[in-house]
């Protein structure tokens, strides 16, 4: 593999500013899921949170992901799943 092609191959993890390969790793489902939703929240994540709400290939349970980030890395705060008006934290 070329420098140039190595250098653009995608790390499946979030950022760690000191241990790129070391970041939480993304939920596998979240590859090929319909994006419902995502945006920010009133709850108090690091970094303003980012919260993602996204339905997993072939399923219709909608479920949530919330990351919380600084200028070091990202990471995972939270998952949930959502059920009408809940949301349950397995």
């Amino acid at each position: 593999m070329s420098r140039d092609r190595a250098a653009r191959k995608i790390i499946p993890n979030l950022p760690d500013h000191f241990h790129p390969r070391d970041g939480d790793k993304f939920p596998a489902e979240l590859i090929g899921a319909e994006i419902v939703d995502f945006g920010t929240t009133n709850e108090r994540v690091e970094g303003g949170g980012l919260v993602i709400d996204y339905k997993p290939g072939g399923s219709a349970q909608i479920r949530r992901l919330y990351l919380g980030f600084n200028d070091l890395g990202m990471w995972i705060h939270r998952q949930s799943i959502l059920d009408g008006r809940r949301e349950y934290i397995p």
